[in-house]
C-alpha cells in the first residue's frame, strides 16, 4: 500500500471514529497540496471544533515540515479552534499531540501524548 493510500485511510478511519463520539466530521479535500492552510480533518461537536493533521510512518520518530505546521497554526488561530498532530505508529493505536505543546519538527513515538478517547473526552488520564 502507497503512503497516499495508508495516509487517506488513517484519515478515513479517524473521520468514522470521530462521527462514532458525536462530533461531525470530515476530511478536507486536497489538504495536503492545497495553497491555503487547510488541515486533513475538521471535527465538530457543539461549540468545540477540533482540526487534526494525520501522519502515519513505519519508523519509531518522523520528522514533521514546518511549512504544515505553519499552516496548521495559521488556521487554528483563524478558527480558534484546537489542533492536534495525529500520528499512526506502525501496529500501535494513533496517538494525538496537541500543536501547543510540539518543540520542534520532530515527534517520537516515546513522547507524551494523548489517546484517542482521552482527545474526545470518553478518558480523562493521559
Amino acid at each position: 500500500m502507497g503512503f497516499y493510500q495508508k495516509g487517506a485511510n488513517f484519515e478515513r478511519s479517524l473521520v468514522r471514529e470521530f462521527w462514532k463520539n458525536g462530533f461531525a466530521a470530515m476530511r478536507a479535500a486536497g489538504s495536503g497540496s492545497a495553497p491555503l492552510p487547510l488541515p486533513d480533518i475538521i471535527a465538530i461537536r457543539g461549540d468545540r471544533v477540533l482540526i487534526v493533521e494525520c501522519k502515519t510512518t513505519s519508523k519509531d520518530s518522523l520528522r514533521l515540515d514546518r511549512h504544515d505546521l505553519e499552516k496548521m497554526r495559521v488556521f487554528r488561530e483563524r478558527a480558534d479552534c484546537e489542533a492536534y498532530i495525529a500520528v499512526k505508529f506502525n501496529k500501535l493505536k494513533p496517538r494525538f499531540y496537541p500543536l501547543e505543546l510540539l518543540r520542534g519538527t520532530r515527534i517520537s513515538k516515546s513522547e507524551a501524548s494523548i489517546t484517542f478517547e482521552t482527545l474526545v473526552g470518553e478518558q480523562r488520564t493521559l
